[in-house]
């Protein structure tokens, strides 16, 4: 976890409304007033108007100063901190929102006297360390560990902390005892029967001055598959949209509002974001609360639909039906086929041809057919598999469990592939392979198809 010195806020005067500190190390706070008054001044010189506002943070070599604005009252709000944490920026946005919602009337009518924010405090001490630590980080004693030992031995029943005298209790030393480098602050809990608050708000303090280490180890593989728990949130003009944006900008929020079923690797793709990024927004947007691990995609195969679940349902359908089930899946699968047919006739525009450039051309027109007949699509590439994923297809919508698989889609599939080799934009040789790989009808989140081209 990212080491803090200080936090500050200050009003566009460069005065210092509220300073607490985290570290050992004392920083004059009216001189990181003026020291930030000068530099707003200096920018002000060089940037357009309005552009002040917009700096995000200041690189000192050995530390850095992380910036957010609040537009209403006009405060800044400063963390002194080891280097960049989305995590720390996060909390600082919560505090400083919590600060102008708390002291609105008092903001409004400032004078110069300070002495009426310092209260505030507390609300810093309790919320904005505590709250950076969640109950899946692991605690570890640093290197002075004097202290800590002195605690769990019963050597001492007070410590001065922050400059601040804080009685030992019975569930400091239990808590401490249990802290290894290994166990998460939720297994403490359970082996402790002390809630995670309490832990948090202890470790909080050992953290903050240097007595304990904190990291987790959220492990995000890229077929693992999340939701978020209320997108409804990122919708809305949200704190939390808010602090997501800040952080990882839209792809961020767009991560978020994508609908479920698609796993990260997926996502990265259709987002356009590096696949080591969309996992460190996985695990950030986890250990927030925003997202749920809910299964893991498991390795890309083209199934054998005779073993498949979509052959059992299929089966179950028929017996259900009688042996007209074949004609009717059969009359489904040729009605894309005809779809496919005369939408291809009418956008000849799609059709044409490319040497050495088929396989390009051809997944493009395959997208777009689709997309003319479903709203919700999306598509990635696996090797040289196209995968094409539907979250509407008309038989799977308020569907019923005796009604049939989606034969439409795959029938549009065909349809556009065979029209094109009709039209010798595919090699005569060429082969297209379509299965239907899952499908809402039998309990996924979403109907995929995996589509691939083989030579005869």
């Amino acid at each position: 976890m990212t080491r803090l010195y200080d936090l500050y806020i200050i009003n566009r005067d460069g005065l210092c409304l509220l300073h607490q500190k985290f570290g050992v190390i004392d920083v004059d706070s009216d001189l990181v007033g003026g020291f930030f008054s000068a530099i707003q001044q200096f920018m002000r010189d060089v940037l357009p108007i309005g552009d002040v506002q917009s700096i995000k943070s200041l690189d000192r070599g050995d530390f850095k100063l992380l910036i957010e604005h609040r537009t209403e009252s006009d405060i800044f709000g400063i963390v002194i901190c080891e280097k960049e944490d989305v995590e720390v920026r996060r909390k600082l946005i919560e505090i400083l929102v919590e600060f102008e919602k708390t002291h609105k009337d008092k903001l409004r009518t400032f004078i110069g006297d300070v002495g009426g924010f310092q209260e505030f405090k507390n609300i810093i001490l309790s919320k904005f360390p505590s709250q950076l630590i969640t109950s899946k980080h692991i605690p570890e004693i640093g290197r002075d560990d004097k202290i800590i030992h002195q605690i769990i031995n019963g050597e001492v029943n007070s410590v001065e902390l922050a400059g601040i005298n804080y009685v030992v209790t019975d569930d400091h030393r239990s808590i401490l005892r249990y802290v290894n480098g290994q166990r998460t602050i939720e297994e403490i809990s359970k082996v402790t029967e002390i809630s995670t608050d309490n832990i948090i708000e202890v470790i909080s303090l050992f953290v903050w001055n240097n007595l304990l280490k904190l990291h987790i180890q959220p492990l995000i593989h890229e077929t693992d598959i999340f939701e978020t728990k209320d997108v409804n949130v990122f919708f809305a003009d949200s704190l939390e949209k808010q602090i997501v944006l800040k952080t990882f900008g839209e792809k961020g929020l767009q991560f978020l509002t994508t609908s479920k079923g698609l796993p990260i690797k997926d996502l990265a793709e259709l987002s356009g974001i590096d696949i080591e990024m969309a996992k460190r927004m996985a695990a950030n947007f986890l250990i927030s609360g925003y997202i749920r691990k809910v299964g893991s995609e498991k390795a890309l195969s083209l199934i054998d639909l005779k073993n498949s679940p979509l052959a059992i349902y299929a089966q179950t359908l028929k017996r259900a039906k009688g042996e007209d089930m074949g004609d009717l899946l059969k009359t489904i699968f040729n009605a894309g086929l005809n779809a496919a047919t005369d939408f291809c006739q009418n956008r000849t525009d799609l059709i044409y041809e490319s040497d050495g450039m088929w396989f390009g051309n051809m997944t493009d027109t395959i997208i777009e057919v689709i997309r003319f007949f479903h709203k919700y699509i999306d598509h990635t590439y696996s090797g040289k598999i196209l995968n094409v994923i539907s979250r509407d297809c008309f038989e799977c919508y308020n569907f019923r469990f005796y009604e049939p698989v989606c034969y439409y889609t795959t029938g549009l599939i065909n349809g556009v592939f065979n029209f094109c080799k009709s039209k010798k934009m595919v090699e005569e040789t060429m082969e297209l392979e379509v299965k239907e790989i899952e499908c809402k009808a039998t309990g996924a989140d979403a109907c995929k198809w995996a589509i691939k081209f083989v030579k005869k």
